[in-house]
C-alpha cells in the first residue's frame, strides 16, 4: 500500500522565541534520516515568516521533502469569504490569483514548487478544485468523495484525496495519526503507535491504494492548544495582545521525548514492508492517468437497468459528465454513419454552472429534435468545458437530467438496432444521488466558528451539488482489456469507430 504522510505548517502567530519554526525542521530531518519522504503542507504567511526570521535550517531540511500550498492566510478573508458571492468562473479566477500569491511566498521560502495544494480548517470551496486544476495541481484534504471507493477521485477536472469516505463506507483511504500530544507522553504513544498499526493493517487487507496518513500540526506537537480558534473567530482579525493570553507551551524535556518518539513511528513505518511511503507529488503522478476514449459496451453497461438507468449515476471509471458527452457523441456519430461506433473520445468536462430546471418544458421530444439537442450539448461542451445546465426546444427549456434520460432510452434501444421515433424527457433528479451527500461540508463552515454569523454557504452547496456531475473515481490503472462487443471480443486498444 502506498502511503503518503502529511504535516500541516501553519503557526502565524507566535513569535521567534516560542520556537514553533524548529518543530517542521526536526521533523523533516527525522524522516530524511529514516529514509522517508513527508509532504509538508505550508500556509503562505508562514513562509513568509520563516524567510523574515532567517530560519533558513529548518526551510532546508524541509525542502528535502514535497512542499504543498496550505492557503495564503489565517487571516480573514479567507477562502470561503472570498467566493461567498461568486460564480464559478470568477471564484476559480479570484482563488487561482490568492492560490498564486502563496505559491510564490513558498518559491521564495523553499526554492521550489510546490507540487500540491490543500485545504486548511473550512477555509475551502469548491472553486478550490477549480483552482487547483488551472494551476496544475492536486488537492489534499478534500471533501470530495465517491461513496464506495476509498482512495483518490476526480471533481471539477482536479485531481483529489480525500479526507473521508461516503456515507456508511467502512474503511477510508484517510487516517490521522492521532492527537499531536502524544509524542510528547510515552504511554500515550504506546497506544497510539498499537492503533496505528491496527488500521493501517485493516487499510492493507481492505485493499487501499494510497493511504493519505496525516501524522501532525508540527506547531501543535510543541503548543498545547490551538490559538487560531480564538484569534480568528466569528470573521475577525485579532492579534495575541488583543487575545490576553496564548496557550502553554511543552517543556524541554516534553520536546526531547516528542523528538524520540517521532523517530520510532518513522523507524515503525520504514520497517513495514507492506507500506511504500512516497511523496504527494509522486502519488499525483499514479493516479494521474484517465481513459482515453469511452467504449459503446461501457455506455450501454451504464444505459442498462430500465427506469433505474435514468438518472445521473456514479460509474467505476467515468463521471457522469463524461458519460452523457459521449452518449451524445456516439448517438450523432450514428447518425452520420448508420452505426454507433465501438468507441468515442473522453472529453474533459465538468459540471453545469446554474441549477438546471427539474421539469422539462416539453414532455416528449423526437428522434431528430433528441440529435438538435445533443448536438447543442457538445457545442456548448467545447465551447466552455461545462455542461450546459439547459437546451432549448423551441421556447421550451429541457434539463440537464431530463436530457440524460432521452440519451439513455435512445442509446439502449439504438444497442439493439432500433431508432425510437418519440423519446420522452422524464422528470428526474438534476444531479448524480451523491450530490446532497457532498454538499454536507459545506454546512459545517457555517458553523465551525470562523466565519460570521452573516456568512452564508448557499452558493457553495450549490456548486458542490453541480460538480458532482464530474466526480469519478481516480486509479492507478485505466481500463484496458478486452470489451466484450457483438459476442466478440476487441482490445480496447483498437477499438475506434469503424
Amino acid at each position: 500500500m502506498y502511503v503518503t504522510l502529511h504535516f500541516d505548517v501553519e503557526d502565524t502567530v507566535y513569535p521567534p522565541e516560542a520556537r514553533t519554526d524548529d518543530v517542521p525542521g526536526w521533523i523533516a530531518q527525522a524522516l530524511s534520516k529514516a529514509g522517508l519522504r513527508g509532504t509538508f503542507h505550508v500556509i503562505g504567511d508562514k513562509a513568509r515568516a520563516m524567510l523574515q526570521r532567517n530560519r533558513l535550517d529548518a526551510l532546508a531540511s524541509m525542502a528535502e521533502h514535497d512542499i504543498s500550498l496550505h492557503t495564503d492566510s489565517n487571516h480573514h478573508p479567507v477562502v470561503p469569504e472570498l467566493v461567498e458571492h461568486c460564480g464559478w468562473a470568477d471564484g476559480v479566477e479570484r482563488l487561482v490569483e490568492y492560490e498564486t500569491r502563496a505559491a510564490e511566498a513558498l518559491k521564495k521560502a523553499f526554492w521550489k514548487s510546490p507540487v500540491a495544494t490543500s485545504r486548511h480548517a473550512v477555509f475551502t470551496a469548491p472553486q478550490s478544485h477549480g483552482a487547483a486544476a488551472e494551476l496544475g495541481l492536486p488537492y489534499v484534504y478534500s471533501w470530495a468523495c465517491c461513496p464506495g471507493h476509498p482512495g483518490p477521485v476526480w471533481f471539477a477536472g482536479n485531481l483529489c484525496f480525500p479526507t473521508h469516505g461516503g456515507a456508511g463506507d467502512a474503511v477510508t483511504s484517510y487516517l490521522a495519526f492521532g492527537p499531536e500530544g502524544a509524542l510528547s507522553c510515552d504511554d500515550a504513544f504506546e497506544a497510539q503507535l498499537r492503533r496505528l498499526g491496527e488500521e493501517l493493517d485493516r487499510r492493507v487487507a481492505a485493499g487501499i491504494e494510497c493511504l493519505t496518513l496525516f501524522v501532525a500540526h508540527p506547531v501543535r506537537v510543541l503548543v498545547k492548544g490551538w490559538t487560531e480558534d480564538e484569534l480568528f473567530a466569528n470573521g475577525r482579525n485579532r492579534t495575541m495582545a488583543e487575545l490576553g493570553c496564548a496557550y502553554e507551551l511543552r517543556t524541554a524535556a516534553e520536546m526531547e521525548s516528542a523528538r524520540s518518539n517521532f523517530a520510532r513511528l518513522c523507524a515503525y513505518l520504514k520497517g513495514r514492508q507492506d507500506l511504500q511511503v512516497i511523496g504527494i507529488g509522486r502519488a499525483a503522478e499514479l493516479f494521474s492517468r484517465q481513459a482515453e476514449a469511452i467504449s459503446r459496451d461501457t455506455l450501454l453497461e451504464y444505459c442498462s437497468g430500465g427506469e433505474d438507468a435514468l438518472p445521473p449515476r456514479l460509474h467505476a471509471f467515468c463521471s457522469p459528465a463524461e458519460l452523457l458527452v459521449a452518449m451524445a457523441d456516439s448517438l450523432l456519430a450514428a447518425e452520420r454513419r448508420g452505426a454507433l461506433p465501438r468507441a468515442v473520445a473522453r472529453r474533459n468536462v465538468l459540471g453545469p454552472v446554474a441549477k438546471p430546471v427539474l421539469v422539462a418544458e416539453r414532455p416528449f421530444a423526437s428522434y431528430e429534435e433528441l440529435l438538435g439537442l445533443c448536438r447543442g450539448l457538445v457545442e456548448q461542451v467545447d465551447e466552455t468545458g461545462h455542461l450546459p445546465a439547459n437546451l432549448a426546444l423551441g421556447d421550451a427549456r429541457i434539463g440537464l437530467g431530463s436530457l440524460h434520460a432521452a440519451c439513455v432510452t435512445a442509446f439502449r434501444a439504438a444497442c439493439g438496432g432500433e431508432r425510437l421515433a418519440r423519446l420522452r424527457l422524464p422528470k428526474v433528479p438534476r444531479y448524480p444521488a451523491a450530490a446532497h451527500e457532498l454538499e454536507k461540508p459545506m454546512g459545517w463552515i457555517e458553523e465551525c466558528g470562523f466565519l460570521g454569523p452573516e456568512f452564508s454557504a448557499d452558493r457553495l452547496r450549490l456548486h458542490m451539488r453541480l460538480q458532482t456531475w464530474s466526480l469519478k473515481p481516480a486509479r492507478t490503472r485505466v481500463p484496458s482489456g478486452p470489451c466484450l462487443e457483438a459476442g466478440g471480443f476487441v482490445r480496447a486498444d483498437v477499438a475506434t469507430a469503424p
